[in-house]
C-alpha cells in the first residue's frame, strides 16, 4: 500500500520524531501549520493502512511510524 503525497510529508515528520503527541507533529511543520483535524485524519488514515501505531495516555495519543523510513522507500522504489 502507497501513502498519499500529504500522509508521505506527515510520516517524514513522524520517522524524524520517532514518538510524537498531534501538538508536536503540528509544531514540526513550517507556517502556515495544518490545522489539527487535517493532521487527525491523516493520521487515522495512516493508522488504518499499518503505517502509524498509537499508545493512549489519558485524552492523549503519542503516535509512532510502524514502517522503517528504509523499508517504505526501498520497497516503492523497486515497485
Amino acid at each position: 500500500m502507497k501513502l498519499t503525497k500529504t500522509e508521505e510529508q506527515l510520516m517524514q515528520h513522524l520517522w524524524e520524531l520517532k514518538k510524537s503527541f498531534m501538538k508536536d507533529l503540528i509544531d514540526s511543520y513550517p507556517d502556515p501549520k495544518p490545522a489539527p483535524t487535517t493532521i487527525a485524519t491523516l493520521l487515522k488514515r495512516m493508522s488504518d493502512k499499518g503505517f502509524v501505531g498509537f499508545k493512549v495516555y489519558g485524552n492523549s495519543r503519542a503516535y509512532y511510524p510502524i514502517v522503517a523510513k528504509t523499508d517504505y522507500f526501498s520497497k516503492h522504489v523497486n515497485e
